[in-house]
């Protein structure tokens, strides 16, 4: 009789000369080979913040988590940015990815990272973990000659053409921009130059930077790109890219589009991942010529509870009681009281009955404002006796934006 021995499995993060392996497993999962040097997140990959699976002693799994910060309803809360998840194809369906997201919820919990945010290559592969889509967004591919505002506001000020050189002013329109929201990333001078400042092909031409003033004073601005169309024949052949167009005035998002719809070369604009409440299929005069396309983007996971909902702001006082259902972090299962003024929170353990139950997925969606209790119920993913309490908590919850994370990491 031939007997056959499991493998010897081991969950920890990798050695500095393990870093090798761990990027060839990433790669080989996600199909990431050649990418080296452009977004590559080995280039600042520390062994502290991976966690792997190994089996017989070979790494067979590859996962890591960025230490970001991001905006939480107003406020400032630490996040983990899993990145780089994968196994090796032949060594999947064996709990391999189960081990090391387990793991890591401990781990986050310990750090004081009490969510967890990611880009999924399928989002049915993190949902049953938790997480929740919270951030979907919006691509428009159109026609410079449609954008065409209808009761527009009218700018009265100029745009003017620089560069990052104005990095400082770039990151103050940013910071005043991300402020009261949701999922925005503290960005560090390593965000800005590896994402909406990267220049992997500058040798195409530059990023363009546009900012829109008012009096001398700055209100938004626009990043971009202008491309000749492969095989292009002369005649309106331009490609102009929006990487990144945020404002903080109606005026200053009119001028701005306006700005890159100016481009007479140009046949079409492409505008990558606009927030999901995004004004401009409700501005222009044929919306339909957007051919906007939605899309899930960022998905979070709420790994500590009290804290993640005691740190966000509150749009009304109120008290809510609830049970949480959360078959990954045994910590956050049980029920809860939300005591809010229109602030802050504190939520603390109860004894009292829970006027509603929800699983952590959905209580992500509900935390962040992407979802109403109201929608959560209908959907069958908030139950409770009290109906006619779901205005009142939609209230509690709601933000006056939606969730949105422009960064890929």
């Amino acid at each position: 009789m031939t007997t056959i021995s499991s493998p010897r499995l081991e969950v920890r993060p990798a050695n500095p000369e393990e870093l090798e392996d761990f990027a060839f497993v990433y790669r080989t999962a996600l199909a990431n080979h050649g990418n080296e040097g452009h977004n590559d997140p080995m280039a600042d990959m520390r062994t502290e913040w991976t966690l792997c699976v190994f089996e017989d002693g070979a790494l067979v799994t590859s996962f890591a988590a960025w230490p970001f910060s991001m905006r939480w309803n107003g406020e400032r809360i630490h996040a983990a940015g899993v990145t780089t998840v994968g196994t090796l194809p032949h060594k999947r369906r064996r709990g391999h990815l189960t081990r090391a997201m387990t793991t890591a919820f401990g781990n986050y919990r310990d750090a004081q990272q009490p969510v967890a945010i990611l880009h999924a290559s399928q989002a049915a592969i993190y949902q049953r973990y938790g997480y929740a889509i919270i951030a979907p967004v919006q691509d428009y591919t159109v026609d410079p000659r449609e954008i065409s505002f209808v009761g527009r506001a009218e700018p009265h000020g100029i745009v003017r053409l620089t560069d990052k050189s104005e990095l400082d002013l770039l990151k103050s329109l940013y910071r005043t921009y991300a402020e009261p929201r949701t999922g925005l990333l503290h960005r560090g001078n390593a965000l800005w130059n590896e994402g909406p400042l990267e220049e992997h092909d500058k040798k195409d031409g530059p990023v363009y930077v546009a900012i829109y003033e008012e009096d001398g004073e700055p209100q938004g601005y626009a990043l971009y790109l202008t491309r000749e169309a492969a095989g292009g024949s002369g005649d309106r052949d331009h490609v102009v890219t929006v990487r990144e167009l945020h404002t903080l005035t109606p005026s200053a998002y009119v001028a701005l589009w306006e700005h890159v719809a100016a481009h007479d070369l140009a046949d079409t604009i492409v505008r990558k991942s606009a927030p999901i409440d995004d004004p401009l299929f409700h501005m222009l005069h044929e919306p339909r010529r957007l051919n906007a396309r939605v899309s899930d983007n960022i998905l979070l996971r709420i790994v500590d509870v009290a804290p993640t909902l005691s740190t966000r702001k509150y749009s009304q006082a109120g008290s809510v009681t609830f049970d949480l259902v959360d078959d990954r972090c045994e910590w956050n299962r049980g029920t809860w009281t939300l005591e809010a003024d229109s602030a802050q929170g504190e939520l603390t353990r109860s004894s009292a009955s829970p006027e509603f139950t929800l699983d952590a997925r959905a209580l992500a969606a509900l935390a962040s404002g992407a979802r109403s209790a109201t929608d959560l119920h209908r959907q069958g993913a908030l139950e409770t006796a009290q109906p006619e309490s779901l205005r009142a908590w939609d209230h509690l919850f709601e933000t006056a934006h939606k969730p949105h994370c422009p960064d890929n990491f």
